[in-house]
């Protein structure tokens, strides 16, 4: 006789992605695009990521038991609270947490840092690299714990909180005392002004920022990269508008053609996904379908035609591959197949999450939905691009790191909120 328990028909804790086992060589390529950022893609990220540093070394220096990553999440929540209360809780691509948070309220930095408080991927996660790159943290490693500020970062601090004074004390003072005292915060109006991912940082910090992505204490090729790369946008956004068939002035060969190369391997990776998806849906309602009997499905040839397209448009690209072991000309070998049915037995196998191989069927998989939309891939846990990647005057395909660099450069420019919201532009006119 078996025993067991009965499981869910569905595990809600696996995520629907599909990293296909190439993670690696999307870093690599985002990574060679602006190196550095990671996830940055507004200036109110690194100060509230960094302002959490500070406040946990000084709550760690009175003999107080919090983790960096405690006091970084209960800051940012706090952050998107003020944020949400004071727009009556509309929804911003700034601002995470509204669902969990809607209603809550008398705030504690005791409730605050609880895990089941704010959201489980915080904006924290998307800048641990440029923390790092940047200059503002000291760590033996990349685990946010280890963080400790350096001057730079505290600089930063003092110059993107200037002139906001909850109580009369500087924000960060007032979060410490809140913090050790286990008494109520108060959102004040300077503290709101301060926190608010909506609420513009001073231009001093502003300058500072743009400095340190130009000038960083890093590796001279990230930081020539960086600026080169902010002088490209900027001029972007002054109307220039730009494709591949051109290289911009600011951009040397070398980075262009990885920029290019990039774009390639992203499209056959996307083209592939598209491939996954429609044999998804085809099986949706039979839970079970052969690849001869994928091949025929119309809508899964299309796809398969498409993507063997996109990869020989990589495959074709004379640039050498950068990713380790040349896993991305490897994947693209595997989606140029002259034999359909072989992608589409290497494209299941690299899934093995929404749809797994059997033989010659393909099944359902433990995060199968038949065909709702994935989750966000949390290799990059990037900004707002990929939605307005139509509104953004760069070259088709291109790196989400170069559109995220876009958006920030509107926020040092001060016309982010304005970019976000275009329907509130337009009723200005």
């Amino acid at each position: 006789m078996n025993w067991g328990l009965l499981g869910p028909e569905h595990l809600g804790g696996l995520r629907r992605t599909r990293a296909l086992g190439l993670g690696s060589a999307v870093r690599k390529f985002n990574q060679l695009a602006v190196p550095g950022l990671g996830g940055v893609w507004f200036a109110k990220q690194l100060y509230l990521a960094t302002l959490g540093v500070a406040v946990a070394e000084r709550l760690r220096a009175a003999g107080r038991s919090v983790t960096t990553i405690e006091a970084a999440n209960a800051i940012e929540a706090l952050a998107c609270w003020c944020a949400f209360t004071s727009t009556s809780w509309e929804q911003d691509s700034r601002l995470r947490g509204r669902q969990k948070m809607l209603g809550k309220s008398d705030l504690t930095f005791a409730k605050l840092r609880q895990s089941s408080f704010y959201v489980t991927q915080p904006m924290r996660m998307a800048t641990v690299e440029a923390l790092v790159d940047l200059g503002f943290v000291e760590a033996g490693n990349q685990r946010f714990n280890s963080f400790r500020c350096t001057d730079t970062a505290r600089d930063f601090i003092d110059a993107a909180s200037v002139g906001c004074k909850p109580f009369g004390v500087s924000v960060e003072e007032y979060l410490v005392r809140q913090a050790s005292n286990a008494a109520t915060i108060g959102t004040t109006l300077p503290l709101v002004k301060a926190l608010s991912p909506l609420q513009p940082i001073a231009s001093d910090a502003l300058v500072m920022l743009r400095d340190v992505l130009c000038k960083s204490s890093g590796s001279s090729v990230h930081s020539a990269r960086r600026k080169n790369g902010l002088a490209w946008v900027s001029s972007v956004a002054n109307g220039q508008k730009s494709n591949w068939t051109s290289r911009p002035t600011p951009i040397d060969a070398d980075h262009w053609n990885d920029l290019h190369l990039g774009a390639r391997f992203f499209a056959t990776r996307d083209a592939a996904i598209d491939v996954l998806n429609a044999i998804e849906t085809a099986i949706a309602s039979t839970l079970r379908i052969s690849i001869p009997e994928s091949v025929r499905v119309p809508s899964v040839d299309r796809k398969l035609q498409a993507l063997r397209q996109k990869s020989k448009e990589y495959l074709d690209d004379t640039t050498p591959d950068p990713t380790d072991g040349q896993m991305a000309t490897n994947f693209c070998r595997e989606c140029a197949d002259p034999e359909p049915a072989q992608i589409m037995r290497s494209l299941v196998s690299r899934d093995a999450r929404v749809m797994l191989l059997r033989g010659e069927n393909i099944l359902p998989g433990p995060a199968f939905r038949g065909g709702q939309d994935l989750e966000e891939d949390e290799d990059e846990l990037q900004g707002p691009s990929e939605q307005n990647a139509d509104r953004i005057p760069l070259p088709t395909g291109i790196s989400p790191r170069v559109r995220n660099l876009y958006l920030l450069q509107l926020d040092l420019s001060g016309q982010l909120g304005a970019f976000l919201k275009p329907q509130d532009r337009a009723a200005a006119v």
